[in-house]
C-alpha cells in the first residue's frame, strides 16, 4: 500500500460502509477520521479525509485510497463521498439516535425503529404523522420532529453548497437560523453578510467563499467588505476610528493588494456613500502619532498636515451622540438647595455614625449641584460608601432614582451595597431582541430624576451612546468607577475621556481608609497604579497576608501549581469552593498559560467526566454536566450577556437543549448556541471586568508580553476581595509595569465634548 500523490479517479477504490463512530473531527478545517463499518469486513475499518458532516449511523459511498499510517495501520483516505441513507434497521437507529434530530435522542430512535423497522425513514419523510403510533412520543414531540427533521434536510443543502466551494460547514446550523429558506440565495449574493451576521465567521471564512463563487480578487465589492472588516477589528482593539493611512495598510494586508491608489479612491468613494465615515483631524506637531481633531483650541501655528479618520458609521454616531448628549445634560442647571443637602449630610453621618472623608463629602455635594458628574477612586478610598450616601440623599429629596451597571455580576453587588434595586444597563434600557434595540430612548426616555452608573470604565461609546439617549433632559447623571481600570472590551475609553475633557465635575478619592490599609490586595494595587512594583510575599512567609506570590518559569510548573492552589491549597487553608469562590484570571486566551489551555486542565480536576454527567462536543470543546461557563457575546434573545458565568445544570439529549444557571435564573440553550459559550474556569483579565470573587488567581507569563500592562495587573488584582494569588515570573509582572493600556486607543471624545452644541 502507497500513498499517491494526487487523486486519479481511473484508479482510485470505491468504500461502502456505515459510520460507526467519529474519532476526531477538526471544526475549522472539515478533518475527520473515523470508524467505519463495511459489509464483510469483522472489524470496522479507519477513514480520513475532509468532510461537511458525518453523523454515525449514515451509510458512506466513498472514492479514495487505502494508504498505511506507520502508528495506526491501513486507512482509507477518502477523496470524496456521498452520503446514502442507512440500509439497516441497526444502522438507522444509530443515524437517528446520533443527535442529528432535535427531538429524537438514543431511547426515541429505539421506539421509533421497533415500530417501523426498515421502513422508518420513509415513514418519517412521508407519514410523520404515524410517528404518533409509537409508545412515549406525544402529538407535541412529533411535531418538533417533524420540524427538525425538514430543518435537517435543508441545513443538508446549505453543507453541500457550502462544501462545494471549498468551505468547511460546521456554521451550516447557524447559517440556516439567520436565514431560512434563503440561506443559499443569501450566500450566493453576497457572501460577505456572513462575517457581520453569523458569530464566529469571520472575513476570512466569508473571502473564501466569495472567492470560490467567482468573485474578482480586486473587485470593489471586496474591497470594500475588507475596509469595513478592517474597521471593525479596530473596534475589537478598542478604537473608535483608524487613520486614511492606517486603513489601507491593514487593508492591503487583509486582501493582498499592494495598488494603494486604487484602495485609496475605494476609500474615499466609500466615504462619500456614508459605507463609512470619514472625518477632517489634524496631526499636532510635538505629538508622535498621536491624531488631534479640528477644534477653536488648536492653533493654526500648532497643525501640520491634515489626516482623514476613518470609522464606522455605527461608531461615530456613537461617538457624537455622547458628546452631543452630555453637552445637552450639562447645559441646564440643577435645582437643590445646596445648604439643605449640606445639613441633611450632617444629620445623615452622625445618626449613621459614619465618618466621611472631606473626599466623600465633596463628592455628595457635587452630585447635588451638577447635571452630570464622575466619581472615581481606586480600592479602599470609600466609592461604595459614598455612593451609598449618594442614593439616600437624592431618595430623601425625592428624587426618583435608578442604579445600572455593565454587568449582571456587577449589577447584583450594587444592589447588595447601595439597598436599592439595580439593573443592567440592558435591562434598565429593555432591549428589544425583535426590533434588534433598546425599548427606552429619546422618544421614550426613562422615568427618572438621577441615573447612577456603576463600574463606568466597562462602558464603550456605543452602550454609552444608547444609555445617554435613553436619560431625560431634566435628569441627573452620576458615573461611577476606576479610571485605572481596563478600559472597555467595546471600542472607546468614555469614562476616561470625560474626566480628560476637563468640562465635567470629577471627584477623585485618594484616600485609603484605615480599615482597608491593612489589605495587602489594596496596598498593592495602589501601588501598581502609581507604576511602584508590588510587594510579593511567597506562602510559607512568617508575614500575614492576603495577597501571595508564586515563583514558577516554565508553563509545566504554572500548570501543576495552579492546580494544587485551586484544588488543594486555598480550599484547604481558607475553605473555599473551588468552583464558585476561586476564579482564575489570565491575560489572553491562546497560549500554553492561556484562558483555553487553563481550563482544559481545570476541567479535568474540577469535573472530570463521570457515568452520571451527560456531556457534548461542540465545536472541539467538551461541555459537561456541572462545568463552569462564560458567555463571549451578547445574547439578547436569551438576555445573557458577555461575561457572564454560569454552571451547566442539565444537558438534554433528546431535546437537544442545555439548561445553564446563571446566579439566580436558570436559561435554556439550544445547542447549536453553544458556540456563544466558553469553558469559565479561566478566563481573560477583560472578561472579569466588573465581577468580584472571593480568590483570584492570576497568571503572568511572558507568553502575554503583547497585551502585559499595568492596568490589566491593577484590574485582575481589584477582582479579589479576600485573597489573590500571582503565579508566575517576575519578569512578566516588569513589563506588566512598564505598560499603561489605557491611552493606546483612537477616540476624539475628549476632544469632541468641549465643543459647542450644533
Amino acid at each position: 500500500m502507497s500513498t499517491p500523490n494526487s487523486y486519479n479517479p481511473e484508479q482510485a477504490k470505491t468504500l461502502v460502509g456505515t459510520v460507526e463512530r467519529v474519532t476526531y473531527n477538526n471544526s475549522e478545517t472539515g478533518y475527520t477520521i473515523a470508524r467505519l463499518k463495511v459489509s464483510g469486513e469483522p472489524d470496522p475499518v479507519t477513514i480520513v479525509g475532509h468532510f461537511s458532516a458525518i453523523t454515525p449511523g449514515e451509510t458512506l459511498r466513498m472514492a479514495g485510497f487505502w494508504v498505511t499510517h506507520r502508528t495506526y495501520g491501513p486507512q482509507f483516505k477518502v477523496a470524496n463521498y456521498e452520503v446514502c441513507k442507512p440500509a439497516t434497521i441497526a444502522g438507522i437507529e444509530k443515524y437517528l439516535g446520533s443527535g442529528l434530530i432535535k427531538g429524537i435522542g438514543p431511547v426515541t430512535a429505539k421506539r421509533i425503529v421497533e415500530k417501523f423497522k426498515e421502513k422508518t425513514l420513509d415513514v418519517i419523510e412521508q407519514e410523520i404523522e404515524r410517528l404518533n403510533e409509537v409508545p412515549g412520543i406525544a402529538k407535541k414531540r412529533v411535531s418538533m420532529i417533524a420540524r427538525a427533521w425538514a430543518e435537517q434536510q435543508a441545513i443538508k443543502e446549505v453543507m453541500l453548497f457550502l462544501q462545494s466551494h471549498g468551505v468547511t460547514t460546521h456554521f451550516a446550523v447557524k447559517i440556516f437560523k439567520e436565514y431560512g429558506p434563503l440561506s443559499i440565495q443569501t450566500v450566493s449574493e453576497n457572501p460577505y453578510r456572513l462575517a457581520q451576521d453569523i458569530y464566529g465567521i469571520g472575513f476570512k471564512t466569508a473571502d473564501q467563499i466569495a472567492q470560490n463563487l467567482g468573485i474578482r480578487a480586486d473587485s470593489e465589492e471586496r474591497i470594500r467588505a475588507g475596509f469595513k472588516h478592517v474597521l471593525h477589528e479596530a473596534t475589537e482593539s478598542g478604537h473608535c476610528y483608524l487613520p486614511a493611512d492606517a486603513l489601507v495598510t491593514e487593508g492591503e494586508k487583509v486582501l493582498s493588494i499592494t495598488n494603494h491608489d486604487l484602495l485609496h479612491s475605494v476609500a474615499e468613494k466609500m466615504a462619500r456613500e456614508d459605507e463609512i465615515k470619514a472625518e477632517r483631524g489634524f496631526r499636532v506637531q510635538g505629538s508622535g502619532c498621536r491624531e488631534e481633531t479640528q477644534s477653536s483650541v488648536l492653533s493654526p501655528q500648532s497643525l501640520e498636515e491634515s489626516s482623514v479618520l476613518y470609522y464606522l458609521p455605527g461608531i461615530w454616531q456613537a461617538e457624537q451622540n455622547v458628546a452631543r448628549w452630555l453637552r445637552g445634560l450639562l447645559a441646564r442647571p440643577v435645582e437643590f438647595d445646596e445648604k439643605k443637602v449640606a445639613a441633611w449630610l450632617e444629620q445623615f453621618t452622625k445618626k449613621e455614625k459614619l465618618e466621611l472623608s472631606a473626599e466623600q463629602k465633596e463628592a455628595i455635594l457635587t452630585a447635588s449641584r451638577h447635571r452630570v458628574m464622575v466619581l472615581t477612586g481606586g480600592p479602599g478610598c470609600g466609592k461604595t460608601t459614598t455612593l451609598r450616601a449618594m442614593v439616600k440623599m437624592f431618595r430623601h429629596f425625592n428624587r426618583r432614582v435608578e442604579l445600572a451597571s455593565p454587568t449582571g455580576r456587577a449589577a447584583q453587588r450594587l444592589s447588595e451595597v447601595a439597598g436599592v434595586e439595580a439593573r443592567t444597563i440592558h435591562r434598565l434600557l429593555a432591549y428589544d431582541p425583535a426590533q434588534h434595540g433598546f425599548t427606552r430612548n429619546a422618544d421614550n426616555p426613562l422615568e427618572t430624576d438621577v441615573v447612577i452608573v456603576d463600574e463606568a470604565s466597562m462602558l464603550d461609546v456605543l452602550l454609552a451612546s444608547n444609555l445617554l439617549k435613553a436619560i431625560p433632559t431634566i435628569a441627573q447623571l452620576v458615573l461611577v468607577g476606576d479610571v485605572d481600570q481596563l478600559p472597555s472590551v467595546g471600542p472607546g475609553r468614555v469614562l476616561s475621556d470625560i474626566i480628560n475633557s476637563d468640562v465635567i465635575p470629577v471627584i477623585r478619592l485618594t484616600q485609603v481608609f484605615r480599615q482597608a490599609q491593612g489589605s495587602v490586595i489594596i496596598t498593592n494595587a495602589h501601588r501598581i497604579r502609581e507604576g511602584h512594583y508590588p510587594k510579593l510575599i511567597e506562602p510559607g512567609s512568617v508575614e500575614n497576608t492576603d495577597c501571595y506570590y508564586i515563583p514558577a518559569e516554565e508553563p509545566e510548573d504554572i500548570h501543576r501549581l495552579l492546580i494544587n492552589a485551586v484544588t488543594r491549597s486555598l480550599p484547604k487553608r481558607f475553605g473555599y469552593d473551588p468552583l464558585t469562590d476561586i476564579q482564575v484570571l489570565t491575560p489572553m486566551n491562546r497560549s500554553s498559560v492561556g484562558a483555553a489551555e487553563l481550563n482544559l486542565r481545570l476541567q479535568q480536576h474540577l469535573n472530570p467526566p463521570a457515568p452520571d454527567k451527560e456531556q457534548i462536543e461542540r465545536m472541539g470543546r467538551i461541555f459537561r454536566e456541572g462545568d463552569k461557563v462564560i458567555q463571549k457575546v451578547n445574547n439578547y434573545n436569551l438576555e445573557v450577556f458577555n461575561g457572564d458565568v454560569g454552571l451547566i445544570r442539565q444537558i438534554d439529549t433528546e431535546d437537544h437543549t442545555c439548561l445553564i444557571e446563571f446566579g439566580d435564573r436558570d436559561v435554556t440553550y439550544d445547542w447549536a448556541d453553544l458556540n456563544e459559550l466558553g469553558h469559565g474556569f479561566a478566563m481573560s483579565v477583560h472578561k472579569s471586568q466588573g465581577s468580584e470573587y472571593p480568590a483570584v488567581v492570576i497568571i503572568l507569563h511572558t507568553q502575554a508580553w503583547m497585551v502585559l500592562s499595568r492596568n490589566l495587573i491593577y484590574t485582575a488584582l481589584t477582582r479579589a476581595k479576600k485573597t489573590a494569588v500571582l503565579l508566575g515570573t517576575k519578569k512578566a509582572l516588569g513589563a506588566a509595569m512598564r505598560k499603561i493600556e489605557a491611552g493606546t486607543r483612537n477616540t476624539r471624545l475628549a476632544e469632541i465634548l468641549p465643543l459647542p452644541i450644533e
